[in-house]
């Protein structure tokens, strides 16, 4: 008959065999999944376009020390059928279009959201190289002799 400690360890290589197949099993499976995380190049992830925030307006700072702003989310929304590109021009991008580029939500509603200070804002829309005043604003101003719409943020 086998005696007690040859029986126990026995078991215990059993035991020991069980639980580190699984074990390097998983590991080799680990391992192959996490595999892409070497081919990373962080230093090559650069963002699309830069962003900047309006310049800031002072509100009577007294001991010389620029207040930060205070920002209020603006949503730009226009409803469109058939619009490819929808951009907004004003005087906080410096009337550059390609800088805030709507993105089209639902079926024709393309809408973005633009942190901006309190103020009073001039801005068209570019519609697939088109400048349109906004339709859902009824307030215009001239700038530069053209009609544009006008955006109050409090």
């Amino acid at each position: 008959m086998i005696e007690r400690k040859a029986l126990l360890l026995i078991a215990a290589m059993s035991a020991l065999a069980l639980i580190s197949v699984p074990s390097v099993l998983f590991n080799n499976a680990i391992q192959k999944y996490f595999k892409f995380i070497n081919s990373w190049n962080v230093a090559a992830i650069k963002p699309s376009r830069t962003a900047r925030l309006p310049e800031m307006r002072q509100h009577g700072a007294s001991n010389g020390d620029l207040p930060q702003p205070e920002l209020r989310f603006v949503k730009f929304s226009v409803k469109l059928a058939g619009a490819k590109k929808v951009k907004v021009a004003a005087d906080f991008n410096k009337w550059n279009p390609d800088t805030l580029e709507l993105v089209k939500r639902s079926r024709n509603v393309w809408e973005t959201i633009v942190p901006l200070p309190p103020g009073i804002y001039r801005y068209l829309y570019n519609i697939d190289g088109q400048s349109v005043l906004d339709p859902m604003n009824p307030d215009t101003d001239m700038d530069l002799g053209r009609k544009v719409s006008l955006l109050t943020v409090k």
